[in-house]
């Protein structure tokens, strides 16, 4: 009997040794190797191939510093806990060159020093907002800073980690931040430990855009890129150079925006475009076909439009593409609001759908157009393309399957909002409006310029464009942002205001436009990802909350009796059978 004890109680000591071993010799292991696994279905913590590349690049240090931090709701906590884990995983791919540090502009009990060190933050780039918190049955104001610092080499680039147009964010918006927290983060980096901005520049002197219009996105382009604005005037070295002794001319800037023209562009500047084009140039164009004499119609509350000549057909259609002289209708668009028969004394303003602007959703994959929102057009126009060999052509943007598209002439009418359309019975669906090309462009003055060669050469002519891309937008507006003159003020791009928020992606579209004709695809990439946020319910939460907080306290405590009932009962058996 003893002997029997003995050795089970030998045998149980050598099988904990053993296990102790075990354990030891993983944890060991464990310290010279690494496994990162991410078992989320849409890869949620792993970065993008760009992201990692890009970390792993560095050739210094990166400070980031964070002032998303102490006592904050849930959803911001979700957003700080988000930054957190992005940042280990970053400094996993450089361990070296990615410190961070988490700071509370709050944290200082004196108001006078708060109020400073907020003045210093607004001055920096970062913007606060202001949450309502519950303390002990009242609620409290309290101002956050949901955003970083990114610093490089003495560089510092501001980073919002929360984007919102208003002081107050909701849970939509954390959940939108923390899906593009990857993008920010990696835009913040690479702008930090850029040598070299790329130039973008708008073209003007025939009618385009004034400064004034494009204001929001020329200040979003400025965060990655030199923006400025370029008069062509028929000059030949307005957007290149030719250095003496090359056989080509060097382009001055890196992409062109050319947003509605509203005059006819003269053919020797065409022609300096068109040379631009063949030497490497990306170009946006933003172009209305038509002209809807809206002053005419804000005063006979009709007008015919008329087709918008800028001798630009030509030089279209030679890259494989044309701008139709019609305007889109669509049954998916934007309101308008419009004084009805008075009532009594007094007007009534109401809200009719507003066919002549359509909101566009998008539907292709492409990274420029993907997850981004609903796109808002005015007096748009179709687009048709033209078979070219060397040129590939994606189609981005398209009309909703109930719309039509009106010949010219086209009688505009605010009584369209009183018609039936039949746009639920006669449809021209999927019409384009966004078309992008890309390939080797053949020049769209190979068979006009009657010179000699000698003379071509002096100029730097190529008749074939090395590879480079195009985008067409059949709408100069989609760029315009609202102006309001009298108060000196202008509103993001996007922003409705009937609405009175941002509601639109135009600004995305853009914006992204420009990162893929600027071969930014790397970081357009990261945009492009999409993290499935799965939400609580909060009503399910206030119904099921006294059940789950008392499996929360007798849980573990029911688990821990039942493994100590069972542990007990075999060990009862094992002796039993020992005896």
């Amino acid at each position: 009997m003893d002997s029997t004890v003995k050795s089970t109680r030998y045998r149980d000591l050598i099988e904990l040794g053993i296990g102790i071993g075990i354990v030891l010799l993983v944890l060991f292991i464990g310290g010279f190797a690494r496994l990162r696994l991410d078992l989320t279905s849409e890869q949620r913590y792993t970065l993008k191939p760009a992201t990692k590349d890009l970390a792993g690049g560095l050739q210094d240090v990166v400070f980031v510093k964070v002032y998303l931090h102490g006592e904050l709701p849930a959803d911001l906590q979700r957003l700080n806990q988000a930054v957190r884990d992005l940042l280990d995983e970053l400094r996993v791919h450089a361990p070296d060159n990615i410190q961070y540090e988490f700071s509370d502009p709050n944290a200082q009990p004196d108001e006078k020093t708060r109020r400073e060190v907020y003045a210093r933050l607004e001055q920096e780039g970062l913007h606060y907002s202001s949450i309502r918190m519950r303390d002990k049955g009242s609620f409290t104001e309290r101002i956050v800073f949901p955003g970083a610092m990114v610093t490089y080499r003495g560089r510092s680039v501001p980073l919002q980690l929360l984007k919102t147009w208003m002081r107050a964010p909701d849970a939509e918006m954390v959940n939108r931040s923390i899906n593009n927290l990857e993008y920010e983060l990696a835009n913040a980096i690479r702008q930090a430990t850029a040598e070299r901005k790329r130039r973008v520049a708008f073209v003007e002197g025939h009618g385009e855009l004034d400064d004034w219009y494009v204001k929001d996105i020329t200040k979003v382009l400025s965060e990655q890129y030199d923006v400025s604005r370029v008069r062509i005037d028929e000059q030949l070295n307005s957007l290149s150079d030719m250095p003496e002794g090359m056989a080509a001319r060097i382009n001055k800037f890196d992409a062109l925006i050319i947003a509605k023209p509203d005059s006819a562009i003269p053919k020797r500047d065409q022609y300096i475009i068109d040379q631009f084009i063949m030497n490497g140039g990306r170009v946006l164009w933003l172009l209305d076909a038509m002209n809807a004499h809206l002053d005419s119609l804000r005063k006979n509350q009709f007008s015919i439009a008329t087709p918008l000549e800028t001798d630009l057909d030509d030089m279209l259609f030679g890259y494989g593409i044309r701008v139709n002289k019609d305007i889109l209708i669509d049954k998916n668009c934007a309101p308008i609001e419009i004084f009805t028969t008075p009532y009594g004394n007094q007007r009534k303003l109401e809200r009719f759908p507003w066919y002549y602007e359509p909101v566009v959703v998008p539907r292709s994959g492409h990274p420029i157009v993907h997850s981004i929102d609903p796109v808002h057009l005015r007096f748009s126009s179709t687009i048709d393309t033209i078979g070219t060999d060397s040129v590939r052509k994606t189609v981005l943007l398209t009309s909703s399957p109930y719309s039509r598209a009106l010949r010219n002439p086209v009688r505009v009418s605010l009584g369209i909002v009183e018609t039936d359309m039949g746009l639920e019975r006669s449809t021209t669906p999927d019409l384009p409006v966004a078309v992008l090309l890309e390939g080797r462009f053949r020049s769209a003055f190979a068979d006009l310029l009657l010179v000699r060669p000698d003379t071509l050469r002096q100029w730097g002519y190529r008749e074939w464009s090395t590879p480079t891309a195009q985008l067409f937008i059949s709408d100069g507006d989609v760029i315009a942002n609202r102006v309001d003159r009298e108060k000196g003020m202008f509103y993001m791009l996007g922003y409705d205001r009937m609405a009175k928020t941002k509601i639109y992606g135009n600004r995305e579209l853009i914006l992204n436009a420009m990162n893929y004709l600027l071969d930014d695809q790397g970081l357009i990439s990261i945009r492009a990802r999409e993290i499935t946020l799965r939400l609580l319910d909060p009503s399910r939460i206030a119904k099921d909350r006294p059940f789950w907080q008392l499996m929360n306290v007798a849980g573990p405590v029911l688990l821990v009796i039942l493994a100590v009932t069972s542990v007990a009962g075999l060990r009862r058996r094992r002796w039993a059978r020992a005896a």
